[in-house]
This record gives structure tokens, C-alpha cells and sequence, in this order.
């Protein structure tokens, strides 16, 4: 299997859009993550914003899939304190919404009981539910930051 790989961004309605590849690894997301997303955005910009993750082309590793689910539900526990809506677009093999919900568990339990996470098999329907979460429609999206802000 590939090396995990992760895009990153918030789109122009405001949705923070996440694109995995290869096999995950938590540590490995939290350092593309860092590198990558939190190194151009504040937490004002994504804190209590909607997540779409697309799942498709990434697998979990054959190992203990709680202590990958847990390793993110702490960092997004530090990290983001607000409750959001993440909807999670996965392929149709075996076990992978079993995998969705059990991470979705994990989320509520070691981040925020109001988290709301769903799998979807098709992308439009997946944004389309996650953009609900927004108050309204964005004008504008936030750019990226010169660095973080303190």
C-alpha cells in the first residue's frame, strides 16, 4: 500500500475539504496536517466548520483501527473546540462503515459529544450534508494565514 498522503483546504463555502490517500497513519496526518493545513489557517478560520473527508483512496492500516480513531479524536480534542459536522465519503468495501462508525464512537467519546459524523458513498451527497451545518451561505472563505497565529 501507498504512503498515507493528505490535501487539505477550506473551500470557497467555507467547507473544510480533506482528501486521504495510502494507508493511514495517525502521526503521519498529524504532521501533514500540521505542515500542510494548520501552517496557513488559525483556529478562528476552521474551529466549528464542516468537514468532508474523502475516504476513497485510503485504507485503515490491519492493526488496531481504536488507537488511530483515538490518536485523532485527542489531537482534534486540543485543537478544535467547537462541535462540527464531519461527513466521511468512503468506497463500498467491506467493513469500512463499520470502520466510520466506530470512529465516529471514538469522536464523541474523546472530543466532543456533539460531533456529528456520517458515511457516504457518494461525494455531492456527503457535502451537501455537511454544508447544512453552516449558518448560512459564505460569501467568502478564509485565506490562508501568514503563518499561524498565536
Amino acid at each position: 500500500m501507498e504512503p498515507f498522503r493528505l490535501s487539505m483546504e477550506i473551500d470557497a463555502r467555507g467547507v473544510v475539504v480533506a482528501v486521504l490517500e495510502g494507508e493511514f497513519d495517525t502521526a503521519a496526518w498529524q504532521a501533514q496536517r500540521e505542515a500542510g493545513f494548520l501552517s496557513r489557517y488559525r483556529l478562528e478560520d476552521y474551529d466549528g466548520r464542516p468537514v468532508v473527508t474523502d475516504f476513497r483512496r485510503c485504507r485503515l492500516p490491519s492493526g488496531n483501527w481504536s488507537e488511530q480513531f483515538r490518536g485523532v479524536a485527542e489531537v482534534l480534542a486540543r485543537e478544535r473546540r467547537k462541535p462540527f459536522r464531519r461527513a466521511i465519503v468512503i468506497g463500498p468495501e467491506a467493513g469500512a462503515e463499520l470502520g466510520i462508525t466506530l470512529f465516529a464512537e471514538f469522536q464523541k467519546l474523546f472530543h466532543h459529544a456533539d460531533l456529528e459524523t456520517r458515511a457516504f458513498l457518494d461525494y455531492d451527497a456527503a457535502y451537501a450534508w455537511a454544508l447544512e451545518a453552516l449558518p448560512g451561505e459564505r460569501d467568502e472563505r478564509p485565506t490562508p494565514s501568514e503563518g499561524r497565529a498565536g
